[in-house]
Formats: C-alpha cells, structure tokens, sequence
C-alpha cells in the first residue's frame, strides 16, 4: 500500500510551551496590545475562510526554534526533504472551514501540527484527506459492496500534539467549524509545507563518497521508467549500509508515485528496493543510514 500520509500523536516536547504563549496572548479578551493585532482574516468565498498569522513572528524564538528543529529533523529522516516552507499559524473558530483543494507546486509534503485544546469544545475542524484510490475511481470498481463518506474520504482530529503529513496533490481540507468564537478554544494549527528533497546521510559513509553510487542508481532508476510513461510523484527510501560497504537493508518510506499519461502503473517501489539492494558502497569505520528521496516532475 501507498504511504501517503502519516500521523504522529505526542510529537512534539515543545506543544505546551508554544500553546501556554497562543493562551497568554489571548487570556484578557479587553487588552490592547500589539502583538495580539496581527492577523489575516482569510475569506475566499466558497474555499477558505480562516484566520491566520506567520508562525516566525508570534512564538518566542527559544522554543519554536527548538520546534522547527524537531520539525526539520522528522522530515529529514523519514522524507528526506531539508527544507520547512515559514509556517502558518491559523485558528478557527464557527463557520471556518477549508474546502477540498490541492496544494501545487508548494512542496512534495504539507504538514499540519495541532495545538488545539485537549479538551476541546468546538465541532468539526477535522483534516480531510480524499482517499487516492478515488482519483481512480473506476479502474478497480466492483459493484459488490456500497460506498459512503468514508469510502471516499479520511478525516483526522486535530488531536493536541499531534502532527500530520501528507501527499499535498490529494484533494484536501478543513471540515467546517462549529461551536464556539472564543480563539482560545478554537482549532490552532501550525501549517505548511516541507521541501528541496536531497540524500541524508548518517554515520561512516560522507557525502563524497556516496554521491557516485547513488547518482548512477538514481539516473538508472529514472531512466528505466522514463521508457514505460511519465510519472510525477516523490519516493523516499531508507538504506542501511554496513562497515563494509554492503546494503544490509531498504526500507520504501514514502510513495507518492503515479503514472499521469494514462497507462497502467507498476509496483515501482518493489523495483527501486531491488536496484538499491545490490548497491557497493565505499568500506568505512561505521555503518550509515541514507535517507534518499527520488523525485518525479
């Protein structure tokens, strides 16, 4: 099955103190104070309706530095992509919503990261991910069972704490928001997107060395399905390499790939892990791990 999306609860150390500072702006409801002004009420009928702020200028710089370096690391390992587009910070109190729409060209992942109440009293607010197979529909069509919402469409709670990433090509967004006005009690995310894939490497092997190895498996993967069609998407696989220079192990970590010129997909994923496996790496005081992302345009 395709990984396309993750969700990672309890994720980050920094969630109370960067909520404890949304609570503390916002605790007098009658304060004039600067640094509760500034704020975009984003309406675009019919699409988005959202009130947001850049996330670099509201949180004290010790902890969302320390944030976005979790943040980084996260997507360096299991993406490897280095690169965090400046974050929003939006709530959404009744009547806000984000209608299905995708993000492109912003980034190969956007993320999400909840720092709404634990206990929270508003309705709705969910993240709403259309389910891939539904841009396919009739390919694999059976008319053996019925088909509801959930057949179609995945929501995700905006859980305190909780991070989610996802394939921003998919139809995505915010179910409507009911019950309360109050921002201390509305859905409070941090969102954005995640960028410039490139091979992460830790432990014996430098850049130097591997980059020759991978270069030529990178081109010779691309060019083998470069014959079949034309695909767009993002694979990220993890290698393990030992002291000796042998592959001990591929992992397929993400797979985004489609073919969008009408012909029939393949496992690609199953090929790539094969290619990779037979890799020769310089010997090396250590074993590394290779997180290397293959992008497809």
């Amino acid at each position: 099955m395709k990984q396309y999306r993750w969700v990672q609860d309890n994720f980050s150390r920094q969630g109370k103190r960067l909520r404890a500072e949304f609570d503390r702006r916002f605790a007098d409801p009658k304060a004039v104070r600067s640094d509760r002004f500034v704020w975009d009420f984003w309406n675009v009928p019919g699409q988005y309706t959202l009130v947001r702020t850049p996330a670099d200028y509201f949180f004290p710089k010790a902890v969302y530095s320390a944030f976005l370096r979790e943040l980084g690391d996260w997507a360096s390992r299991n993406l490897g992509c280095h690169t965090i587009t400046p974050p929003w910070l939006s709530y959404y109190v009744e009547g806000c919503e984000q209608r299905l729409h995708s993000d492109v060209p912003h980034g190969p992942w956007a993320f999400v990261y909840s720092l709404s109440p634990a206990r929270p009293k508003f309705k709705g607010g969910e993240t709403l991910l259309l389910r891939p197979q539904v841009l396919d529909y009739w390919r694999n069509f059976s008319d053996a069972e019925d088909r509801e919402f959930s057949s179609f469409a995945e929501t995700i709670a905006p859980r305190f704490n909780r991070l989610v990433v996802f394939d921003p090509r998919l139809p995505h967004g915010v179910t409507p928001v009911s019950g309360t006005m109050d921002p201390r009690e509305a859905r409070l995310v941090l969102h954005g997107w995640f960028t410039d894939p490139k091979p992460v490497l830790s432990g014996g092997l430098s850049a130097r060395q591997a980059a020759p190895v991978l270069d030529e498996a990178v081109a010779g993967i691309q060019g083998a399905l470069e014959l079949e069609g034309t695909w767009h998407g993002i694979l990220s696989v993890r290698i393990s390499v030992s002291k000796a220079g042998n592959v001990r192990n591929c992992k397929l970590l993400a797979d985004t790939l489609v073919r969008v010129d009408g012909g029939l997909s393949r496992n690609v994923g199953a090929m790539v892990l094969r290619k990779l496996k037979g890799l020769r790496f310089a010997k090396t005081k250590a074993p590394t791990e290779i997180t290397l992302p293959l992008l497809f345009r």
